[in-house]
């Protein structure tokens, strides 16, 4: 076994134990709405594959935390909350230098920062933050609400819908519309049982 593989598995070797299948079905979920989300906005097949990969990677950086985030129920307080932060630039610091384009490191690094400049880890805003990173912020906090979470229940696709409306200042006006028509569509298959 080579070196830098012995390295990832003694890396991996706590995790294998825990069970991410929650977190795993949050990856699904993010890469499957940023794929449609970038389809809607017809953008082209390339960068639409490129954030499907980059919602299955983007909490990464979540994996170095896993003592802070995980094995309590309690809602994180504040001094743990700085350390959840630090999963973006964590992920991007991981993926950095294996294979991936600027494209999907520049998204999962910039996918907390919200339109109005009040996100992180560099608090840009608007036009400043990669595409891609405001597609997935759209995706990542639709698939957490409707997420069961220590601290609450998921919400249904309607409440999720009007929570993110109260706080749109937060996401790209157009990302927000295409993601809405999106998740209608999504919505209005699944009631006709899987045809629409």
């Amino acid at each position: 076994m080579s070196v830098k593989v012995q390295e990832h598995a003694r890396d991996l070797d706590g995790f294998i134990s825990m069970d991410l299948s929650e977190e795993l079905k949050h990856a699904v979920q993010v890469s499957n709405l940023a794929f449609h989300v970038a389809s809607e906005l017809k953008l082209e097949e390339k960068v639409c594959n490129e954030l499907a990969v980059a919602g299955m990677l983007h909490d990464i950086g979540k994996l170095k935390l896993l003592n802070y985030l995980y094995g309590e129920e309690d809602p994180l307080v504040i001094e743990e909350l700085k350390y959840v932060r630090m999963h973006s630039t964590l992920g991007y610091e991981e993926l950095v230098g294996k294979g991936y384009s600027e494209h999907i490191l520049k998204s999962i690094l910039y996918h907390h920062e919200n339109y109005d400049g009040s996100g992180y880890p560099a608090n840009l805003r608007g036009e400043e933050i990669p595409l891609g990173a405001r597609i997935l912020r759209v995706c990542d906090v639709y698939s957490a609400l409707r997420s069961n979470r220590p601290y609450r229940k998921a919400l249904s696709m309607e409440d999720a819908m009007q929570l993110m409306i109260g706080e749109v200042k937060y996401f790209d006006m157009k990302i927000f519309l295409a993601f809405q028509r999106v998740v209608h569509k999504e919505h209005e298959t699944q009631k006709n049982g899987g045809y629409n």
